[in-house]
């Protein structure tokens, strides 16, 4: 999968699932950095893993609106949910009106 979606080397940032412990071994792999969830450490300095957790927690409410997305719509939607909440406009009406600018 890095091959495919990453051209440059990368910094990366994980939980302790063991899955990721080969990662430093990927050419493409500058740094790894993990945070240990069972000694219950979320953070380390800057490393922390949290966000696709608190991603999820913010689309659901979005979501909702629509009430039932397709998985072959599902991209389109969370295009304009990255949209509303990268340029913190209020749903739906002012984003609307900034787009049709």
């Amino acid at each position: 999968m890095i091959n495919k979606y990453c051209k440059s080397k990368l910094t990366v940032y994980t939980d302790d699932f063991s899955i990721y412990n080969y990662l430093n071994e990927h050419p493409q792999v500058e740094c790894h950095y993990s945070v240990n969830h069972s000694q219950k450490e979320y953070a380390n300095g800057k490393n922390h893993v949290n966000n696709a957790e608190n991603r999820h927690s913010i689309i659901r409410p979005y979501l909702n609106i629509f009430r039932g997305v397709s998985k072959k719509n599902l991209a389109k939607y969370l295009i304009i949910i990255q949209y509303v909440i990268n340029y913190k406009t209020d749903w739906p009406l002012e984003s609307l009106k900034t787009i049709i600018k």
